[in-house]
């Protein structure tokens, strides 16, 4: 009888331990953080490069993306934003993004954007000495404008690569998208999809450049970023979404 009762006890505190053990919960902080590793930039002609390199230095994941502001003095003369990857906690990506600059000196600034954080990276400066006088060659037809994308076709002249299409003037506060298409086939088209964030929507123009081949080939035009209501614009919108299927099949 008392080694029964002992080993009723015995199981007793053992369950009372294992009932105990199962509420404690183990915390982990949550750190929301990041840095940037590294900064290459090719400026030796007019169309600037920058890689940033950024690491997720905290302990949870987050979209990240960066911008970068150009100054001529004290003015700002353009804004970059580059396209929003995913960061896993340790994890590392790199992020390019495009400017087209005249002959000068200019200061640059790099900003991070994560999670619900900003951070500013230190200031440097960029000199740009080569002036080339390039050639256009490049078409933009069919731009329409949606509620976060924009979509068009761009038409190349000639055979060409590394083409780029930089918004260069847009609605202050909001994010456009650079692109970048490998290559074009002389007398190809390409479509070309680019993302865009509005902070509050209102009609406003859009300035895109177009260079390649480090600034050889150069086009330029204005868009008034104007949304088609109606039936019209249903059927426009169904056309591009057919040509954004068909885009990313290929």
């Amino acid at each position: 009888m008392k080694k029964i009762f002992l080993a009723c006890l015995v199981c007793f505190f053992i369950l009372v331990k294992v009932s105990y053990s199962a509420i404690i919960e183990v915390g982990v902080t949550e750190i929301l953080d990041g840095e940037v590793t590294s900064i290459i930039y090719d400026n030796s002609s007019n169309v600037v490069k920058f890689s940033t390199e950024f690491y997720n230095t905290g302990s949870v994941g987050y979209k990240a993306r960066i911008k970068i502001e150009v100054f001529n003095d004290s003015e700002l003369v353009f804004v970059g934003w580059s396209k929003e990857k995913v960061l896993m906690p340790g994890g590392k990506e790199v992020f390019d993004s495009y400017w087209y600059g005249d002959r000068g000196k200019y200061s640059m600034k790099v900003k991070t954007y994560f999670g619900n954080e900003i951070k500013d990276y230190k200031k440097f400066e960029v000199e740009l000495n080569r002036d080339i006088t390039p050639e256009d060659v490049f078409e933009i037809k069919d731009f329409r404008t949606y509620d976060n994308f924009v979509i068009f076709d761009i038409k190349s002249k000639v055979d060409t690569k590394d083409v780029v299409i930089i918004p260069s003037k847009y609605t202050y506060g909001w994010i456009f998208e650079q692109e970048k298409i490998d290559s074009m086939p002389e007398n190809s088209s390409k479509t070309v999809i680019m993302k865009y964030y509005p902070t509050v929507w209102n009609p406003d123009n859009v300035n895109l450049t177009i260079v390649a081949e480090r600034g050889k080939y150069y086009s330029e035009k204005t868009f008034e970023m104007k949304k088609i209501e109606g039936l019209k614009g249903l059927f426009l919108y169904l056309i591009d979404k057919l040509k954004i299927l068909v885009f990313r099949l290929s």
